[in-house]
């Protein structure tokens, strides 16, 4: 007899099958009509079909329900089979129906569907008991359901164990279990798996293994090792897919600091292959180009799709319109819309949303609000997103009124507020220092049983920090880490140009220094506000420090630090060493903001500069003119 394992003792302490029946029954009716007129008739069909063999003489073999069972889990009514299956003790050996293996399989497939794993265990339990040996189809079910809940550590001992037992996986359990590990972010651990396969010589992995574990590694931001791992398939015959490009594709796309020469790399790597684009390729391709603001390009990409006679879906034009929207060309996004109609596309929610979104980001929240409108008329439900969008417009807008009003209205059509909606508020008062009514939207939320997420605090804290109210500013900072939130590096850079602010800059450089305590890596705004706070208190040698921890660091200056430099080394007569940094902002390609403009102008006047400072000087305005005639 198949012997029950250890895991499932331990997963059926409290999940009994008599259990399993009475709690099944007490949380669920008979079957649940669904808003699909078609499957209700073909679920009622089914329905009466089974109660009519269970209740006729001689009852039909199991096979026949069965068949029924799996008609009704095919229409995705799983709560519907499992009341048949129980409401007729199918599996309790009490009626004139004897289960075979299939029946209890059925049955826990559907309560794996409905998320009910530990019901399903608790069947599995009874067919072990009874003498059944499970099969790979009932233990994959399993291994796919506690993946499904997150329990990846549960599904590997489950794995173990059924393994320990003599029952040897398929090819679908060792790539349920690979699925699920690098769903949870340990591709590396999946990676030793798919290498146990094969040096234990059970099964060989094909392209469906190595794609599950580059797209984990590419989510993990292990984009070289993805691609080292393309190549290691290819030197053991394993043929790439158009899937395993994509990966790599998102994956560069995902990182930030991928480039259009390594995409376009990987794009005629994939067609020297012999693998056309897809849709999806395209359309990671466009969002590509949209996020790192070439639009053009990107538009282009599209236009090529259509000379191919590859039509671009919803998804790829609300890409592109999402990308005009970001350079505030609201317009040429609605010729986008009205082409992508054209095409026979059919706007989503989010479509409309993209539009909302690129009126409010230019102040003309109105406009948002029409568009809103026009996506309820074309049958699309508005939802927390494009709410929030709207009220994000109108917090910015100052109209305050209005704002408040569309969380009411979210309330009486049914749409919960968010978090994110409830900060987009709080942020809105905070940023025009009414920090009062801040607060009271921060005491109404909690009420509603809605807890503020680190974001929600940051906002807050950094507000307080900035009205130089310091003491409640740490206070909220300890309330929000006792409630088990830790500060990012966000909320620890205001803290620190909190400090400086206030003129506490030694106490803001020792927040800094306690940064590789908490495990966190400053960026180049934390340095920017410490930067600043040590000029103002002409800290000149803790600056220079600074700055030379940010090239060992590799943190490159940006041209806020350039900027802030060279007016700092400028105020304390500091010349030759702000025109070093102004040389090398050109060479990085950044411009002088207004002030150091401002500044440089009066520099030039006097004359008590060497020739090397003059050609610096010269070189900057050269540069300054050329900009000038090409805009």
């Amino acid at each position: 007899m198949w012997k029950s394992v250890s895991f499932l003792q331990n997963r059926l302490n409290i999940h009994l099958y008599s259990m399993t029946t009475s709690t099944f029954h007490s949380k669920s009716g008979f079957f649940f009509p669904t808003n699909n007129p078609e499957i209700n008739y073909a679920l009622t069909d089914l329905v009466f079909s089974f109660n009519r063999m269970v209740e006729s003489r001689p009852i039909p073999h199991v096979r026949e329900l069965n068949y029924i069972l799996v008609e009704i889990a095919k229409l995705k009514q799983y709560s519907a089979a499992i009341s048949l299956i129980l409401g007729h003790d199918l599996l309790g050996f009490n009626s004139q129906v004897i289960p075979n293996i299939y029946t209890f399989g059925i049955a826990i497939n559907c309560f794996c569907h409905m998320k009910q794993v530990d019901f399903g265990f608790s069947l599995y339990g009874r067919m072990v008991k009874v003498g059944f040996k499970p099969d790979c189809a009932i233990i994959n079910t399993l291994l796919r359901g506690l993946c499904a809940r997150g329990e990846t550590s549960y599904a590997v001992m489950f794995f173990n164990e059924i393994m320990y037992n003599g029952l040897q996986p398929n090819l679908v359990t060792y790539g349920t279990i690979i699925h699920g590990i690098c769903k949870k972010g340990e591709s590396l651990a999946a990676l030793r798996l798919l290498r146990d396969m094969e040096e234990t010589g059970r099964f060989q992995p094909g392209t469906t293994e190595y794609n599950m574990i580059i797209h984990g590694l590419c989510k993990e931001e292990r984009v070289t090792e993805a691609h080292e791992l393309v190549f290691e398939m290819i030197k053991k015959g394993i043929l790439p897919d158009v899937v395993t490009y994509n990966s790599l594709l998102l994956g560069f796309c995902n990182t930030g600091q991928g480039r259009w020469e390594e995409m376009q790399g990987l794009v005629n790597e994939m067609q020297a292959r012999g693998l056309s684009l897809d849709v999806v390729t395209w359309t990671i391709l466009v969002n590509f180009l949209c996020k790192k603001g070439e639009v053009e390009d990107a538009h282009k990409i599209v236009e090529r799709m259509l000379e191919r006679d590859e039509k671009p879906d919803t998804v790829i034009y609300t890409a592109l319109m999402h990308g005009y929207c970001l350079l505030g060309k609201v317009n040429d996004a609605r010729k986008i819309f009205k082409a992508m109609i054209e095409q026979g596309c059919v706007p989503s929610g989010v479509s409309y949303t993209v539009i909302m979104q690129g009126y409010c980001l230019l102040g003309k929240v109105d406009h948002a609000r029409k568009i809103f409108h026009t996506m309820i008329r074309q049958g699309c439900a508005p939802c927390v997103i494009s709410y929030s969008i709207l009220i994000n417009g109108y917090c910015k807008a100052k109209r305050f009124g209005k704002a408040v009003n569309l969380i009411n209205e979210m309330f009486h059509k049914g749409i919960a507020p968010n978090i994110k909606t409830y900060t987009t508020l709080i942020n809105g008062f905070c940023h025009i220092g009414r920090l009062e009514e801040a607060f009271m939207v921060l005491d109404e939320i909690q009420k509603r049983g809605v807890y503020p997420n680190i974001n929600t605090y940051s906002i807050l804290i950094d507000s307080l920090l900035k009205k130089g109210n310091i003491d409640e500013g740490l206070k909220l900072l300890r309330t929000m880490e006792d409630k088990g939130m830790v500060p990012d590096i966000v909320l620890w850079t205001s803290l620190i140009d909190g400090m400086c602010r206030a003129g506490k800059v030694d106490a803001g450089h020792d927040f800094f220094r306690g940064l590789h305590d908490r495990d966190l890596q400053p960026n180049c705004r934390t340095y920017n506000v410490l930067i600043g706070g040590l000029f103002r208190n002409g800290k000149l040698k803790d600056v220079k420090h600074l700055l030379q921890e940010m090239m060992v660091r590799g943190c490159m200056l940006d041209a806020v630090t350039y900027n802030l430099v060279i007016q700092g080394y400028l105020r304390y007569n500091e010349t030759k060493v702000a025109l070093f940094y102004l040389d090398r902002m050109l060479d990085a390609g950044f411009s002088a903001n207004p002030n150091t403009s401002l500044i440089l102008g009066d520099l030039l006047a006097t004359k008590s500069l060497d020739n090397a400072s003059k050609l610096v000087l010269k070189k900057y305005y050269r540069l300054r003119e050329i900009k000038k005639f090409r805009l």
